[in-house]
């Protein structure tokens, strides 16, 4: 699962054509060439129908690898939300990729290794009145997830799109994808916390793809 906008050229509704995208396995630390990551070539991927390039709205992909994966201490499978399990405000949630550690190239650079942060997950009410504060006309939709911290500081940044926003599960403490790495304004700014496809909002659609695969 991704976000749709990764596979997007960057120009129009033009896409990446699925055979040339990898998928990488078991990878911690990008510049460690002795570890036992492998890739995976993408057989095919569906974006959400109603998603557009030049939107945010229904921003989500399913990728079909192209060969078997094999699950190991570092290859685990993470459970699917509800389409019930959709109250997620105030929760304390986990974002991860290997995307900008600051928007401002000056101040950090490209992650090497696997970023994680702690963020909160914040009301859709509260956080559209958050943007409205910075005279923000950024939309936030039902099926969308704002997490993040009021004062800033702690958020997802470029180049971690389509990554995951988790929470454990109270049951067997396994990770929960709930939202996708989507949209927002900068990284970690005040009032301004990143903005998120929300999982729950898609099940149906997801279990109709896997279902054809």
């Amino acid at each position: 699962m991704t976000a749709g906008h990764c596979l997007c050229t960057g120009i129009g509704d033009d896409l990446f054509k699925p055979t040339s995208l990898r998928v990488t396995l078991s990878q911690h630390d990008l510049s460690d060439k002795s570890t036992d990551a492998y890739e995976r070539p993408v057989r095919s991927f569906n974006i959400h129908p109603h998603y557009s390039c030049s939107r945010s709205s229904n921003d989500i992909a399913i990728l079909e690898l192209d060969g078997h994966v094999t699950w190991s201490d570092s290859v685990i499978p993470a459970c699917l939300p509800t389409e019930r399990s959709s109250q997620l405000d105030n929760l304390l949630a986990t974002v991860a990729g290997w995307g900008w550690t600051h928007e401002h190239s000056s101040k950090g650079g490209r992650a090497k290794t696997l970023q994680k942060a702690k963020v909160n997950v914040i009301g859709v009410e509260k956080c559209k009145s958050w943007y409205e504060s910075q005279g923000k006309k950024t939309k936030v939709q039902p099926n969308q997830i704002c997490a993040g911290h009021e004062l800033g500081g702690i958020d997802a940044c470029w180049a971690d799109s389509g990554g995951p926003l988790m929470v454990e599960t109270t049951t067997d403490n396994q990770m929960m994808v709930v939202g996708v790495v989507s949209t927002g304004v900068g990284c970690a700014r005040p009032y301004l916390p990143g903005i998120y496809t929300r999982v729950s909002g898609y099940i149906p659609w997801i279990r109709s793809v896997i279902g054809r695969s």
